[in-house]
């Protein structure tokens, strides 16, 4: 079940993921009693060197402002002669009668992100803590400027604490929590909250925000895609290099979801994922499972001529010229773009190869996003989108041109 009025951040260190790369899962183990409770535990976060196990407890009378109040962060430590976590204790950190969590640590543990919150003021940010040999410095806030209290709010800062995807019911959010996005300038300052838009977000929620340590891979859970129950684990890839353009979302599939609530992924850097589910009662509780590669080989051939117009049921021509220095689509290219992809949307062996003329350079680059994300809106999985530069063989520097591939996959 989702905590209503509580937030949760999480900073991690999952294993590095090529975009496009499956993954099969060993079978779902759950934690010891030692961790886990008759009441609920959420927000698992491993330490990097993997002995320290931070996550948050809701509902117990051990809490610092007891079984009413609000959550605790739990520390357990992993026991090196029985090969397991050990019994988790909440005074290790500094918890209130408020919201208290861990919600990261640098690899060295020697300074903790904090998120503690109440119900009745709307939050300003995250804070962090340095352990001194004195003890915990005070704590120093990190302002985020927008966020909502209204519902459920999540938050996920990148280790490098460069990115930032938030979970949360915006003014322009589809249903009920949406996920956004907002990213560190230069200077410093966050950018201002954007939408992902309608690949990821549905008219139910989206929450628990995480990304793989090689910021390709999106991980999150939602009751609005397609799954086996009340929330499933689904994850999206990064395209181009670009925080807007992302694959349609795929379910981890039911060796980890199930028809209960799951939610709450996070893998590290061995490929330990960690999760949170209610599939084994009323109460959420963690569990954990190892993550690997599936063997696969995929092979792409390029359509002849005749076998694109057979496709398509007619000859179109499939160059797009840019105006010089103009980096957006105009009305009948994108009447292009949405007639081919109204011809391969089911045809989900048919990838898109956008062929450019010319060095990517930054006008080049905007062009090329501009074409992604109209296929995508029009409906094209972005898993199935290519680029490839031609280095001004066949074409003009202002034009680009769809060419559509046949792949095969091999197991």
């Amino acid at each position: 079940m989702r905590l209503a009025s509580f937030i949760i951040i999480l900073l991690s260190f999952p294993a590095c993921l090529a975009v496009g790369q499956e993954l099969d899962f060993s079978l779902p183990v759950k934690l010891p009693p030692g961790v886990n409770s008759d009441q609920n535990e959420s927000a698992p976060l491993l330490s990097e060197d993997g002995s320290t196990l931070y996550f948050i407890r809701s509902g117990s009378v051990e809490n610092e402002g007891g079984k009413y109040a609000g959550t605790d962060a739990w520390v357990s430590h992993f026991n090196t002669t029985t090969k397991d976590w050990g019994r988790a204790v909440n005074n290790e950190l500094p918890n209130d009668k408020g919201n208290n969590s861990v919600v990261g640590v640098n690899s060295r543990r020697r300074v903790v992100y904090m998120l503690n919150t109440t119900s009745s003021k709307i939050p300003k940010g995250i804070y962090f803590l340095q352990r001194t040999e004195t003890g915990w410095t005070r704590p120093e806030l990190v302002p985020i400027k927008g966020l909502s209290s209204e519902g459920f709010l999540g938050i996920y800062v990148s280790p490098d604490f460069d990115v930032m995807f938030v979970s949360m019911k915006g003014p322009d959010s589809r249903g009920e929590e949406d996920l956004y996005i907002s990213l560190k300038a230069a200077d410093g300052q966050w950018s201002t909250l954007q939408n992902l838009g309608a690949t990821i977000n549905t008219t139910g929620f989206e929450i628990s925000p995480f990304l793989s340590a090689d910021k390709t891979r999106l991980f999150f859970s939602s009751n609005g895609h397609p799954g086996s129950g009340d929330a499933d684990i689904f994850y999206s890839d990064r395209l181009y290099n670009s925080w807007e353009t992302w694959t349609v979302p795929k379910n981890l599939g039911t060796q980890v979801n199930s028809p209960k609530f799951d939610a709450y992924f996070s893998m590290q850097k061995d490929s330990s994922a960690y999760f949170v589910s209610n599939r084994g009662g009323k109460s959420d509780d963690i569990y954990r499972t190892k993550a690997k590669l599936r063997p696969s080989a995929a092979t792409a051939t390029y359509l002849t001529e005749k076998e694109t117009e057979e496709l398509l049921g007619i000859r179109v021509i499939r160059k797009i010229e840019f105006a010089p220095s103009i980096t957006t689509l105009t009305s009948p290219q994108r009447e292009l773009i949405w007639f081919l992809t109204n011809k391969l949307v089911s045809k989900h062996e048919i990838r898109v190869q956008l062929q450019y003329f010319d060095k990517e350079d930054e006008e080049t680059s905007k062009r090329l996003l501009e074409v992604i994300n109209q296929l995508v809106l029009a409906g094209i999985d972005g898993s199935r989108i290519d680029k490839l530069s031609k280095a001004g063989k066949g074409g003009g520097k202002d034009q680009i041109e769809l060419v559509l591939m046949r792949q095969t996959m091999e197991r």
